[in-house]
């Protein structure tokens, strides 16, 4: 039988669900408690509306807490069973969760870690190659959330640095999305991105950053060339439920990748173009699926430190409860 957490863990679970990617940084998602149950929410108020007009990358950010959510609760004792219910182009209602007490394994546990090791790094990697294995491996975890991830070979990788450049050339054009990316990038307190997780302006340009200068110097002291890796996240529809996996996927892979030392970097820009997200699906996809977001995934430089917490929104915030007849 389903049960919620007693209200101070539920609030810690939570908080830690909070740690969850977002699309700058952002952290559109609404929690309410209706009876023993938990719903996730799309806050409309925190939607890049030029960035981001059709919530592709509203929902994603809110399928990424969904799942940390489900971490953070194995993690402390607690089994989620998620019930999706975007319904059409409707993004008001997400996801119901209820929970069942479960000890929680060594795999969770080292999850349950990973939520608040994880972080954007934005430097570029090192030298050393990712081995096949393990992009098999996130291969094989995004699968189970009915996501494909295919992995850019080397004579095809010209596509994808063609259309990051392509998506950041055509959106610098746009004043509207200049000043609502400037927003996300200044002065927050609570959200968006600091300026101490953004590149320095000059910082080499294969960093493919489409944010304003920070703080943050990329002093590469690698001898050898880059090795990073791309991969496509991709889905069989393109709708708000195909882009809520996209996000429980990518989060998935995100915390594989922290738990074995991996940086991670998403790329939804592209995909937020039409003109580059159908090159994409053509060029790298054969026009079998979907492109959802693009990740590069690379090994650290040693040498360099590593990045502070970006900040979270408070759980009074983010959670309210309600009654069974709020709609």
């Amino acid at each position: 039988m389903s049960t919620l957490p007693d209200e101070p863990t539920l609030r810690a679970i939570l908080g830690l669900a909070s740690r969850a990617p977002s699309v700058h940084n952002t952290q559109p998602w609404a929690w309410a408690v209706r009876d023993q149950m938990l719903l996730l929410r799309a806050d409309p108020h925190r939607k890049l509306l030029h960035a981001d007009p059709n919530e592709r990358d509203l929902v994603m950010s809110c399928g990424a807490a969904l799942h940390e959510l489900v971490v953070a609760a194995a993690g402390t004792g607690w089994a989620c069973t998620v019930h999706r219910t975007p319904e059409g182009g409707r993004t008001d209602l997400l996801a119901v969760v209820t929970f069942t007490p479960r000890e929680p394994d060594t795999a969770d546990l080292g999850r349950l870690a990973a939520i608040e090791q994880r972080h954007t790094d934005r430097r570029l990697v090192s030298s050393w190659p990712v081995p096949r294995e393990r992009l098999d491996h996130l291969a094989e975890l995004v699968r189970d959330h009915a996501v494909v991830a295919t992995t850019v070979p080397d004579h095809l990788r010209p596509v994808v640095l063609s259309a990051l450049e392509t998506a950041r050339a055509h959106q610098s054009t746009d004043e509207a999305y200049l000043a609502e990316l400037y927003s996300w990038t200044r002065g927050g307190t609570e959200d968006g991105i600091p300026e101490s997780s953004l590149l320095a302006a000059g910082s080499d340009p294969s960093s493919y950053s489409r944010f304003p200068g920070g703080t943050l110097a990329d002093d590469y002291g690698d001898t050898g060339a880059s090795a990073e890796e791309w991969l496509v996240l991709a889905t069989a529809s393109d709708d708000p439920l195909s882009w809520l996996r996209a996000g429980e996927a990518l989060d998935a892979i995100w915390l594989s990748c922290t738990t074995s030392g991996l940086a991670l970097v998403p790329y939804t820009q592209p995909i937020e173009i039409g003109s580059t997200r159908r090159t994409l699906q053509h060029d790298l996809l054969g026009d079998n699926s979907c492109p959802q977001v693009l990740v590069r995934i690379g090994w650290p430089q040693r040498h360099q430190a590593l990045l502070p917490p970006t900040p979270r929104r408070a759980v009074d915030d983010i959670l309210h409860h309600e009654s069974a007849a709020s709609s």
